[in-house]
C-alpha cells in the first residue's frame, strides 16, 4: 500500500481539495483506496457529504485504540464511493496534541497513525493500494504522524507571493522529521490555483520548475469555481463537473501518480525522482542568497508583496447533497 500525505502548513492551498480529488480518481481507476482525515476541521468528511452528526469514531479514535483491543473498523469507516473509504476526524482531534489529550503520553506517539492505518487495512477484507492522508494547516504531532506513515509527500503550493516561503517551510519540516526518524520520503511539490493569465503566477510556476525540475509535477491545478462549489455539494470534482478545468486537471495528476508513484502495485516508484533532502534544502538556501529577480524574495515582509496574485483560497463548504454511501467498509 502506497501512503501519500498531503502537506502545507499555510491554508487555502487546495489541499483538502486535492486529497480528495486524488482519492476519487485512484477509486475510479479500480485501486482500492483509503482517505485519512487528519485535519481537526473535518473538510474530507463535508467534502463528501459525511455529517458530522453521524461520526462514532474518528481517526483520533483509532490512534489512541489500545493493541489488545479490535479495531471497530465498521464504526469508524465510511464507504463514501465504489473502492473509495473515509476514515473522517472531528473536532475534538485537536485535543490529541495537548499534554492531557493522549497521544503524548503514549508510546511510539509519532507512529501512532502509521499503526492505525496498518490496523485498517489488516481488517478490510480488500487490503488498500493507497492511503491518502490530509493534514492540518499546522505543524504538530499529528502531522508529525502523518510524516512518519508516508512514503511520499505532496505539497500544493499555490503560484502567488507565497510559494516559495510555503515550500521552505515544508522541506524544513521534512528534513526534520527524516533526521530524527531516520527516514527517507519522496516530496513532490504540486502547482495548484494557478491562474495562466497572471504573469507573476506564471514566473513563479517558471521559477519552481527551473529551481526543482525533479520535484515539481509536471501537472499544475488551474484555479476553477467549480473546485469550491463540488465541495460544497459534497462531490468530488471528477463527480460534480467532469467537463471542468478542476476534473481535467486532477484527472492528469492522477494518471501521472498512477505511472509515477508506484501506486499501481506492478509498477515501483521512479527512483530517479527520489528527493535527497539536503540537496533541496540546500537548493532553497541558494535561491534565496540569489534573490531571484522574477520571484517574490520569501524574506521580505508581507505587505511588500505584489497584490495581483490570483485567487488564494478554496473554501470547503458544507454540504448539500448526499451521494451514496454507507457507513462500516
Amino acid at each position: 500500500m502506497r501512503v501519500i500525505a498531503i502537506i502545507n502548513q499555510k491554508g487555502g492551498c487546495g489541499k483538502t481539495t486535492t486529497a480528495i480529488s486524488l482519492a476519487s480518481i485512484f477509486a475510479k481507476r479500480n485501486f482500492r483506496t483509503l482517505l485519512v482525515d487528519l485535519d481537526p476541521q473535518g473538510h474530507c468528511a463535508a467534502g463528501l457529504a459525511v455529517p458530522e452528526s453521524r461520526i462514532e469514531l474518528d481517526i483520533g479514535d483509532a490512534m489512541l485504540a489500545a493493541e489488545e483491543k479490535a479495531l471497530d473498523t465498521n464504526r469508524l469507516l465510511w464507504r463514501v464511493g465504489r473502492n473509495l473509504d473515509l476514515a473522517p476526524s472531528r473536532m475534538k482531534l485537536a485535543g490529541l496534541e495537548a499534554p492531557t489529550g493522549g497521544l503524548q503520553e503514549l508510546p511510539n506517539k509519532e507512529r501512532r497513525l502509521q499503526r492505525a492505518i496498518e490496523r485498517v487495512s489488516d481488517a478490510a477484507r480488500v487490503p488498500y493500494d493507497v492511503c491518502l492522508i490530509d493534514c492540518p494547516p499546522s505543524i504538530g504531532l499529528l502531522t508529525y504522524n502523518a510524516l512518519a506513515a508516508a512514503k511520499e509527500i505532496i505539497v500544493p503550493v499555490e503560484t502567488s507571493y507565497f510559494s516559495l516561503q510555503g515550500a521552505s517551510r515544508q522541506v524544513a519540516t521534512v528534513r526534520s522529521l527524516a533526521r530524527r526518524l531516520g527516514m527517507r520520503v519522496r516530496t513532490r511539490l504540486l502547482p495548484t490555483l494557478h491562474d495562466p493569465n497572471s504573469t507573476l503566477a506564471r514566473d513563479l510556476l517558471d521559477e519552481l520548475k527551473r529551481r526543482f525540475p525533479a520535484n515539481v509535477i509536471p501537472m499544475t491545478i488551474r484555479f476553477d469555481t467549480l473546485l469550491k462549489e463540488a465541495v460544497s455539494f459534497g462531490q468530488p470534482i471528477d463527480e460534480y463537473a467532469p467537463d471542468s478545468f478542476g476534473a481535467a486537471d486532477y484527472q492528469s495528476l492522477g494518471e501521472w501518480m498512477i505511472q509515477h508513484a508506484g501506486i499501481d502495485r506492478s509498477l515501483e516508484p521512479d527512483e530517479a525522482e527520489a528527493l535527497e533532502l539536503g540537496d533541496l534544502h540546500s537548493a532553497i538556501d541558494m535561491m534565496v542568497e540569489k534573490r531571484s529577480p522574477t520571484v517574490i524574495d520569501i524574506a521580505e515582509p508581507l505587505q511588500e508583496a505584489p497584490i495581483d496574485a490570483p485567487p488564494s483560497a478554496i473554501v470547503n463548504g458544507t454540504h448539500r447533497h448526499s451521494g451514496e454511501m454507507s457507513h462500516g467498509a
